[in-house]
């Protein structure tokens, strides 16, 4: 295996993956050798995915949520079911894969286990933390079967035609790959989903992670959404806060984008968790080219 060169650092600040459980293996050497080391917050009871040669060096952290948010070991049955009830419902009129209780399609069982988890507790973390990791834990699914059909698309794109050797010497054959976006993002994730991901993911991490980490993302969309969830809110102006504008970093074989989101003019105001944990913070939107 070749040895992975790492780079000087592109910053000095702590980063951390988000809101991603998951990163494609050869996605995340990459990463680690543009950016040093990174964080990857995981769900409890996720399966090990990340090469442990990464960890061993210290260009990877792995952590999970508090002890206090671990959900029972009942949970791996309840993600089971959870996901059986997701296959047969699949192709119905909406997504099915982030509705956890709240529509009332799902079975009995599980919208009785999720209510009845933490019922008694007073912190509305251990209240939640059981809906929490089934989202993060369907999040990474979606996210293992998007780099899985990625890998498949462009294994397909390189292969020469089963066609070509019947057509004429000089007749073309039209390249059914050359405008599909092999590095799309998540077209079935809506906003209401990508809400329900933020949420989870501060719910089980917000804690645990460095307060002055940058939060990097491989999808634009995040960028795009976390915005909008500032508009028509009292924040503060660049000027109050000394915040860089948006900017563009260079790096070979990766489109980066770094920018400062605005900080909200009191944190204590608004009613949505997302909106306080992404006051102020510093994403980092990361495509590969």
């Amino acid at each position: 295996m070749e040895k992975m060169r790492i780079k000087k650092p592109l910053t000095q600040t702590p980063i951390v993956l988000f809101p991603h459980t998951h990163v494609e293996s050869r996605v995340l050497e990459r990463l680690v050798e543009t950016f040093g080391s990174l964080t990857l917050c995981q769900p409890w009871f996720t399966e090990p995915a990340v090469s442990p040669d990464l960890i061993e060096k210290g260009m990877l952290k792995v952590c999970f949520p508090p002890e206090a948010l671990k959900p029972g070991k009942d949970f791996k049955h309840l993600l089971s079911e959870y996901q059986g009830w997701m296959r047969d419902h699949q192709g119905r009129n909406r997504p099915a894969a982030f509705s956890t209780g709240a529509t009332g399609d799902e079975t009995w069982a599980i919208r009785k286990a999720i209510r009845d988890t933490g019922k008694d507790a007073d912190d509305p973390a251990l209240r939640n933390t059981l809906r929490w990791h089934l989202v993060l834990h369907l999040a990474q699914n979606l996210e293992e079967n998007r780099d899985m059909a990625k890998t498949l698309l462009q294994r397909a794109a390189k292969n020469k035609s089963p066609l070509a050797e019947a057509m004429e010497k000089n007749e073309q054959i039209p390249d059914m790959f050359e405008d599909l976006p092999l590095s799309a993002p998540y077209p079935y994730v809506t906003d209401r989903h990508r809400n329900l991901i933020f949420e989870a993911w501060f719910g089980l991490f917000g804690s645990i992670i460095n307060s002055r980490a940058e939060l990097m993302t491989l999808d634009r969309l995040v960028m795009t959404y976390a915005l909008d969830l500032f508009d028509g809110r009292d924040v503060l102006t660049d000027e109050d806060t000394g915040s860089a504008p948006k900017q563009k970093v260079d790096a070979k074989g990766l489109k980066i984008n770094r920018a400062t989101l605005p900080r909200l003019s009191n944190p204590s105001t608004p009613a949505d968790p997302v909106l306080k944990a992404l006051s102020g913070k510093t994403l980092i939107v990361v495509e590969t080219i």
